[in-house]
């Protein structure tokens, strides 16, 4: 199990498109997505659990694109 942590976000982030991102990506509900994207602009930090360490890496990948600042886990490491 490998862990996205979403830290912050940058002005400019694309909220839909973060959305999106997890329900296409990550499989997550829409109703998850959003409570994510809602408590990382509260300033929270959210943590994702990924099976896929390959998954992982690509949700991070374009989430950074997105305007998130995150990182990648290894849940061993943690």
């Amino acid at each position: 199990m490998t862990k996205v942590i979403m830290k912050s976000w940058r002005e400019g982030m694309k909220k839909v498109s973060l959305s999106k991102l997890q329900v296409e990506l990550l499989k997550t509900t829409l109703t998850i997505a959003k409570q994510n994207v809602d408590r990382l602009l509260d300033g929270e930090i959210v943590v994702l659990e990924i099976e896929q360490e390959s998954i992982a890496v690509e949700f991070c990948e374009n989430a950074e694109k997105i305007g998130v600042d995150c990182l990648v886990m290894d849940s061993v490491l943690a």
